[in-house]
């Protein structure tokens, strides 16, 4: 099928007049990853008209099977009806009011009941949002001030966690980094001064680097670290939330948190985002003061609830897995079959996948245009996502594409000129 992206093109073009760059943040770029940044290719879609299932198409009419799913969000399928439906119908009675609706409260039970050691739950519109709440409850419970995060992570849009053009090391001096997975590095940095919070995500998943499961006893060590100097644990579940476990994956990995974020494949593409919290913390959490006008969307909390009984149905993890194994899986045997060796790391639904010494993302990044002319979308630094859905015969069909792709890239390699970029680790 032949594509062209002639309307992509155009539209940039008018962007580029009224939008820095045409497309703000991260979803300007088609490959980040350190101190590099790719701008979108011409031949490859810039703007989407409309989506369904696990496909979108473009303004130029091209459709593809999409495995970014709006980098993580969409879980069961775009333009889901029991989704849609739900949020239609609460949108009906209104969307933003003074006061809380009962779906709040209905939304807040159920995600309690779900989390073992959660007491209570807050809401919000965004990850940012719930990971700069939970630092303000951690400093009002412990009276202390320093953070300390996993050097390279990412943990949103905050003066604290982000560095770059714009953000000011002076909003750093109360934020401490050890290496992610390294227990004896977290307590001799908790043994240096008092620490309100250490802000974690359950498993390494940095852009443009394998991800990293956590290490035997990894979790155990950090929470009897944590508790033995009074730091609150916060878990930054908001991109594998979800996905990675229905059951949570704190309990998939045996996390036993104060404070847990949320958002991402919550409600399937609505903007909300949530903290769960232990009982010790509910004093202050009632006390603090952190409120967003937009934080009690009531159609996002129908589509949450809605998103979680279709994730509550059996065979749901299964389904998710089984796709995202064929997936790899597939593709593992397709490049050695043709002279290439892939790398497949992350939890399934979230695989990230790289070709063994490709430290320019060279073929990364040939593959990853060549898939789009083929049909399917797939990121060249960034981990995939799969959703409900996706099916077998989607992900032959990705297969097939994978194939040809594969086949053109032959031995080649590609360097791209990467323009050097300070933090865009976001998604």
């Amino acid at each position: 099928m032949t594509r062209t992206f002639q309307r992509s093109a155009a539209l940039t073009q008018r962007a580029i007049d009224v939008i820095p760059n045409g497309v703000f943040g991260h979803r300007r770029m088609f490959a980040f990853a350190g101190s590099m940044a790719l701008p979108l290719p011409d031949e490859y879609p810039h703007f989407v008209e409309r989506a369904e299932g696990c496909r979108f198409w473009d303004v130029d009419g091209n459709s593809f099977i999409d495995y970014l799913c709006g980098y993580g969000p969409m879980i069961v399928g775009y333009g889901n009806e029991q989704v849609e439906a739900a949020a239609a119908t609460e949108r009906a009675l209104g969307g933003c009011y003074n006061f809380p609706t009962v779906t709040s409260v209905a939304l807040a039970e159920r995600l309690v009941a779900a989390q073992p050691g959660a007491a209570w739950a807050a809401f919000a519109l965004n990850g940012t949002d719930v990971i700069s709440m939970a630092l303000v409850i951690a400093r009002a419970a412990t009276g202390r001030d320093v953070v300390v995060v996993a050097e390279g992570a990412f943990h949103g849009n905050l003066a604290w966690a982000s560095t770059g053009p714009g953000w000011s090391s002076l909003d750093h001096h109360q934020t401490r980094t050890v290496p992610w997975g390294d227990a004896s590095a977290l307590a001799s940095v908790l043994d240096a001064e008092p620490v309100a919070a250490v802000v974690l995500c359950p498993y390494e998943q940095l852009v443009g680097a394998e991800n990293r499961m956590p290490p035997d006893g990894y979790w155990d060590l950090v929470r009897e670290s944590c508790t033995r100097r009074g730091t609150e644990l916060i878990v930054d579940d908001i991109r594998s939330g979800f996905r990675v476990d229905r059951a949570g994956t704190c309990v998939h990995f045996g996390i036993r948190p104060d404070l847990v974020a949320q958002s991402k494949a919550m409600a399937n593409g609505y903007p909300i985002a949530t903290l769960t919290g232990a009982e010790h913390l509910r004093d202050a959490a009632s006390t603090v003061f952190v409120s967003g006008t937009y934080w009690g969307y009531a159609p996002a909390m129908a589509a949450a609830m809605a998103t979680l009984d279709l994730l509550d149905e059996p065979g749901v993890q299964e389904h998710l897995d089984t796709c995202s194994r064929h997936l790899t899986s597939g593709l593992v045997t397709l490049a050695a079959e043709l002279g290439h060796e892939l790398l497949v790391s992350g939890p399934p639904a979230m695989p990230h996948v790289r070709f063994a010494a490709d430290d320019d993302y060279s073929l990364a990044c040939l593959f990853a245009q060549r898939m789009a002319h083929e049909g399917s979308l797939v990121h060249p630094t960034h981990n995939w996502f799969l959703s409900l859905a996706h099916t077998t015969a989607d992900i032959d069909r990705t297969l097939d594409h994978a194939a040809s792709a594969i086949r053109d890239l032959g031995g080649h390699r590609v360097k791209e000129h990467a323009r050097p970029r300070q933090s865009d680790r976001s998604g």
